[in-house]
């Protein structure tokens, strides 16, 4: 049990932020619901540790769902999206690219914002197929195009 706490615990430690972040930055929740609904999921993750063959994509699902549960009680839907980091906020440069880049997820049909958001997590194609319930060849397929349709919008916006 010793070696399964430690890779827990190098797990936890690793994941733990980098969730709240997704949660935060690229799905808009508060940090609030965004620390309870992965301290949840992280807590949902250790009673099946064992059990879970790809413990990444799932803690990101589960916190994901916890999250929109959370935020669902709280209000009468999700919280608008904010993609502007705000310790970024004093560099006008990276604070406009985050909104450009905020407003042009938001615009991709809805499969390709999910890709794109899981992507920025530093999730694979494999992951993201697994969580999503597609193929890797779909996953990598609807990245592509939402990486062609960003890059378009950030090039439009640059020149306007």
């Amino acid at each position: 049990m010793d070696g399964e706490s430690d890779s827990f615990t190098a797990f936890f430690e690793h994941h733990y932020p980098r969730v709240i972040a997704m949660l935060v930055v690229h799905r808009g929740f508060t940090e609030v619901i965004a620390q309870d609904a992965t301290s949840e999921a992280m807590t949902r993750l250790i009673e099946n540790w064992g059990k879970v063959g790809a413990p990444q994509a799932w803690i990101r699902t589960v916190a994901f769902r916890v999250a929109c549960g959370l935020a669902g009680r709280q209000s009468a839907g999700l919280p608008e999206r904010d993609f502007i980091d705000r310790r970024a906020a004093h560099d006008l440069e990276a604070a406009e690219l985050a909104l450009v880049a905020g407003t042009a997820i938001g615009a991709l049909p809805r499969r390709q914002q999910e890709v794109m958001t899981l992507t920025l997590v530093d999730m694979t194609p494999s992951e993201i197929a697994e969580v999503l319930g597609c193929t890797p060849a779909q996953a990598r397929a609807n990245l592509s195009h939402a990486r062609r349709t960003l890059r378009n919008a950030i090039r439009m916006d640059k020149e306007a």
